[in-house]
């Protein structure tokens, strides 16, 4: 099977998710391709893994022009969509601000692949808003309180489902 991994990241984690998600899928041909860089075909494909980083609340702007493109003609593929965000009780909100709701159910599902925090990675205003979130967090009164991360486990089951096509 022809797979399509479309991603777009600004600090990593999308890129990380989707090359994990290609290693474990070595009896299929695999495509990756940065959002940021390429826009490839749907078309050519027989299944798309199509997902992103979300930033402030908003998807990265690769992955929104990608969609005001192809975003129809996925609907008639084959799909699954993916975010990686920070904020996992804002999962649901974000693919709904990201994803046209045609594109949501014709989905065969939406994978949360958990998001980071990494100062390191940011810049300007970034760096800054990232860190007044890790504080906020580490200094929460909240017993459950964690700071987010990235869950290469959802990245691993989503490819075992993958396998298991032909």
């Amino acid at each position: 099977m022809k797979i399509l991994i479309a991603y777009a990241t600004k600090s990593g984690t999308s890129e990380a998710a989707a090359k994990l998600l290609a290693e474990a899928l070595p009896n299929h041909t695999v495509t990756l391709a940065d959002l940021g860089e390429t826009t490839p075909v749907p078309g050519d494909f027989d299944y798309i893994v199509l997902g992103g980083s979300v930033r402030m609340g908003k998807a990265h702007k690769a992955l929104r022009r990608y969609l005001s493109v192809h975003g129809a003609e996925i609907c008639d593929l084959p799909h699954t969509l993916f975010l990686c965000c920070g904020i996992p009780d804002q999962f649901e909100n974000y693919l709904e601000s990201t994803y046209s709701a045609e594109l949501l159910k014709s989905a065969e599902e939406a994978v949360y692949f958990g998001g980071e925090l990494d100062v390191s990675k940011q810049h300007g205003l970034d760096k800054l808003i990232a860190r007044m979130m890790r504080n906020s967090i580490s200094e929460s009164e909240e017993d459950d309180a964690m700071l987010p991360g990235f869950l290469p486990e959802h990245v691993r089951l989503l490819a075992d489902r993958l396998r298991k096509k032909t």
